[in-house]
């Protein structure tokens, strides 16, 4: 609602020394983006956040006067200012939100930002309350955005891929190309991408249109990666959904600040609790010997069991995640099973399993490609055709679809089998046994040190190598040759897809000379 004896606010002016700026917005669907102001970090969060978030139709600030509006060319559907009429120590004062919009079924959006410490003083608390009444009489709601609730991880990979959406003249051109090289619901890095792109256009050009893509899609809500814990780099897998796909919604902002009543919700016992709790210790933290530990679980432990003492003994759960670097949700999971089961719940693992969803099958299949000494990326064994292959076959086997493993079971799978002896040695991680001077016909075998005599000297180069069905291997190959000191001759060479192990150094020791030519060449 519009008040007529209210005139707004000058952003600019009341900004002083903190941020301030401007936010393009292509909510509005233009060709050239609606520019949207803000005087805060928290209120740019903020924006930023409506401006990725598919249920919003469109946002614009609800605090600033009509001469700012015009001065600076701001459009909204709603008048400026907006104000809420509220109630404070028995007297009547309005209150002008910080952003109001639309979502997309047409209910009205209001949205404040700014710090929870700020927001939690009585004044504030009778503005929320007052916006949040305003919103429900309209089916609308209320959104109050902070420092806890505005994931700074999340922000920068918006700022990241708000900063690569604006077009450029090939961007259709290559919008064509990505769909036949990079198709919906295909997990792809953004530099394999661009390799897959060839060489028609400029590297600058293809790597921009891929961020592109992925931030347009980020703004539908169908790019498929997790923005609060991921950072967005060139080898982040990412999966861009089709447009009919239902949209990835983020974390939802909270309509008013976070009850203090949390800490009780997660360790309010189960009614019989107290019949329960005549059975088991009377100390919870006194019946676990962490002894047999070794050093890197009793360190996890140790900061599990300062975090729920902390909880335990009277700190909120915000305050003793902070201060321990834990996750709320979780330091809420393990002191509730810490009540249940004691101290041997703070030991990673020791009270709760997660069973593999994924097909015994497709590991067996996955531990012998892994296991390879052609060293196969984790993109390649994702995609390998093996893997499709044991998926006919348990189809026809069971009867019934069985989906292929993401990329992130073959990327777990795989942090499993690299703490594995036995694949560490067939993939060429493990050290062979040292060769000792028992050969009497290469003179390279039987001096101690054989780069008295030869040297190795080791490159790489840029070359896609893909298997006959199209299928990617590697993107560089490495080349080493043994060269003589004395006559600077190449001796022998090997190649190989992937870096060069302990074998392929020695493959090219066969190929030496025999002793008596090369120590006739040390001689002359």
């Amino acid at each position: 609602m519009s008040g007529g004896g209210v005139r707004g606010i000058d952003l600019f002016k009341i900004a002083g020394e903190s941020i301030s700026g401007w936010l393009p917005s292509w909510k509005t669907g233009e060709i050239r983006p609606t520019r949207q102001p803000f005087c805060s970090l928290m209120e740019e969060c903020l924006l930023l956040y409506l401006e990725y978030h598919p249920q919003v139709a469109w946002y614009g600030r609800g605090d600033i006067s009509s001469a700012f509006a015009s001065t600076y060319k701001i459009t909204t559907p709603l008048p400026t200012p907006y104000t809420i009429d509220y109630l404070f120590e028995g007297n009547a004062h309005v209150y002008l939100p910080d952003a109001i919009g639309q979502l997309q079924g047409g209910s009205l959006l209001i949205a404040e930002a700014g710090l929870e410490r700020e927001k939690r003083r009585e004044r504030n608390q009778a503005k929320a309350e007052a916006a949040r009444k305003v919103a429900d009489e309209q089916g609308g709601v209320y959104w109050m955005g902070t420092e806890a609730t505005l994931l700074p991880q999340r922000h920068a990979n918006l700022v990241f891929l708000h900063a690569r959406r604006q077009p450029f003249p090939s961007f259709q051109e290559l919008a064509e190309a990505l769909q036949v090289v990079w198709p919906y619901d295909e997990a792809a890095c953004v530099q394999e991408v661009v390799e897959r792109l060839g060489e028609r256009w400029s590297p600058v050009e293809k790597e921009a249109a891929v961020w592109k893509k992925c931030a347009d899609a980020a703004a539908c809500g169908h790019l498929l990666v997790d923005l609060a814990n991921t950072k967005l780099t060139r080898l982040t897998p990412l999966i861009c959904l089709s447009h009919d796909s239902p949209p990835i919604l983020p974390d939802p902002l909270p309509s008013d600040l976070e009850s203090s009543d949390m800490q009780a919700e997660f360790l309010s016992p189960p009614v019989n609790f107290e019949e329960e709790k005549a059975g088991k210790p009377t100390d919870l933290l006194s019946n676990f010997d962490d002894s047999f530990l070794d050093e890197k679980q009793r360190e996890h432990f140790l900061r599990n069991l300062r975090a729920v003492e902390a909880v335990l003994n009277g700190a909120t759960v915000r305050e003793a995640a902070a201060a321990t670097g834990m996750g709320r949700s979780t330091l809420g999971r393990l002191v509730q099973r810490t009540v249940e089961f004691g101290q041997l719940a703070c030991v990673p693992h020791a009270t709760y399993h997660r069973e593999r969803k994924m097909h015994p099958a497709f590991q067996q299949a996955i531990r012998l490609l892994y296991s390879r000494p052609t060293k196969l990326s984790m993109r390649a064994i994702a995609e390998h055709v093996e893997l499709k292959h044991v998926a006919s076959r348990l189809r026809v086997e069971t009867g019934t679809a069985i989906l292929l493993p993401t990329y992130d079971q073959v990327r777990k799978y795989i942090d499993t089998l690299k703490q594995e002896p036995k694949v560490r040695q067939a993939r060429g991680g493990e050290k062979g046994s040292r060769r000792e001077r028992q050969s009497p016909s290469s003179f390279a075998l039987s001096i101690p040190a054989p780069a008295q005599l030869a040297q190795v000297d080791e490159h790489s180069m840029e070359l896609y190598v893909t298997t006959r069905d199209g299928i990617p291997v590697a993107s560089r190959i490495h080349a080493a040759v043994l060269v003589c000191v004395k006559t600077a001759a190449i001796m022998s060479a090997v190649i190989a897809l992937g870096p060069l192990a302990e074998e392929d150094y020695m493959y090219q020791l066969p190929l030496v000379r025999q002793k008596s030519y090369l120590v006739d060449l040390v001689r002359e």
